[in-house]
């Protein structure tokens, strides 16, 4: 039998920051949510950090982008083709609980939009526990660690 990652998650409902044995801080809390799922100027703030200070990427995870691939692979110390296995969609911070594509749909909302899941479903979303911004399942960062993604299958709360 596989061994299974367990994560446990904690949703502190309230914008305090909590430290040591009050638990670390989860992200500052909006209707239930993480900011960065309902507030799209923090969440572009977010991930323009993580542009910058990760190396978020590539801009467009279909085509081809030899020369980011190529610098994770350097900051790795492996292979290009190894390092284009390393992505959002296996990361260990990349949250998919259902209650997070809620929360990124609520974010999205209805106006101008005849359904926010067609955007969440094109660009597999999901949201960085790291970055704590929106990021889709094709691109990575410096910050990637193995084991994900966070799925309610992998959650106990």
């Amino acid at each position: 039998m596989e061994k299974q990652t367990v994560i446990h998650i904690t949703i502190i409902n309230d914008s305090k920051e909590r430290h040591g044995d009050e638990g670390i801080p989860v992200d500052q809390m909006q209707n239930g949510c993480p900011i960065a799922t309902q507030d799209i100027d923090i969440n572009l703030e977010n991930r323009q950090e993580a542009i910058e200070e990760y190396g978020y990427g590539p801009l467009n995870p279909y085509k081809v982008d030899p020369e980011f691939w190529q610098d994770k692979a350097d900051l790795w110390n492996t292979s290009m083709e190894r390092t284009k296995g390393s992505r959002c969609l296996n990361c260990a911070a990349f949250n998919q609980t259902t209650k997070i594509l809620e929360c990124i749909s609520e974010g999205i909302g209805t106006e101008g939009l005849d359904d926010p899941w067609d955007v969440i479903e094109a660009g597999d979303l999901g949201y960085c526990q790291f970055l704590k911004f929106k990021c889709a399942s094709k691109r990575t960062c410096n910050a990637w660690v193995s084991g994900g993604p966070i799925t309610d299958d992998k959650v106990e709360t």
